[in-house]
């Protein structure tokens, strides 16, 4: 048998092969080891506070003056632990809450690391519909499910005291309208019956504790400062 040489042809061809391969492990590695992107996105109806909050966590200021966006906010945002030591900063981008405006969200949504969904908890009940049509796009989004992106549901203006509802009533109420939803899209079949695969058997009660993505629900107050359970969500991804 004569020696192998690096000028024959099927030696050559051989190498590439190997090289190849290795190459396509190399970037199969890198892809599956970025589940997750980088942006943490802002959503929720109008008026629910989603830019003072933008303002708050990019600046510490609350930006009182703001009003409902009508284009995305964009900046980072240093993330504090409850020591407050920063402990790493991350991309946070405030999208509108006008309904006109909501098909930007699919697209952001590809390279989410997480999802906040603002409320306003003073006036959740004639705007359950709305948040949970934005939840029901977030959990529902293929990204979403696959990767089990966590979401808080930010309950806003706190500080309004008695007239803010609870955490568990905002919670509930919209449990019990993302349920509805559910049912009518499977009901409508299709594609938009298969999309309510990622929200649990329809043959039980919806439960936002048992869904894929981890949700879970806190009391703020953007336009006082008061954002540390926000804080507290994205320092675990830390």
């Amino acid at each position: 048998m004569g020696e192998l040489s690096l000028s024959q042809p099927e030696v050559q061809i051989a190498l590439l092969v190997v090289l190849a391969t290795a190459f396509l492990l190399l970037i199969l590695k890198f892809v599956s080891g970025s589940k997750r992107g980088n942006t943490v996105l802002l959503v929720g109806p109008c008026n629910g506070g989603k830019t003072t909050l933008f303002y708050c966590l990019r600046d510490g200021s609350s930006g009182a003056t703001t009003v409902a966006s009508m284009q995305e906010n964009e900046g980072w945002c240093q993330v504090r632990n409850d020591k407050d030591r920063v402990v790493g900063s991350v991309r946070v981008m405030d999208l509108p809450g006008h309904p006109r405006l909501r098909s930007k969200l699919e697209h952001y949504l590809k390279d989410a690391s997480a999802v906040v969904l603002v409320i306003d908890s003073a006036d959740i009940t004639p705007n359950k519909m709305e948040a949970a049509e934005d939840l029901f796009e977030v959990l529902t989004h293929p990204t979403v499910a696959r990767r089990r992106l966590p979401v808080l549901l930010a309950c806003n203006k706190a500080d309004l005291e008695t007239q803010a509802h609870s955490v568990d009533f905002c919670r509930r109420t919209i449990e019990k309208q993302l349920d509805a939803m559910r049912k009518t899209r499977l009901a409508l079949g299709g594609d938009a019956g298969r999309a309510t695969s990622a929200l649990g058997k329809p043959d039980k009660p919806l439960s936002l504790a048992a869904l894929r993505s981890p949700i879970t629900a806190a009391s703020i107050s953007a336009e006082k400062g008061d954002v540390s359970e926000v804080m507290r969500f994205l320092a675990k991804f830390m």
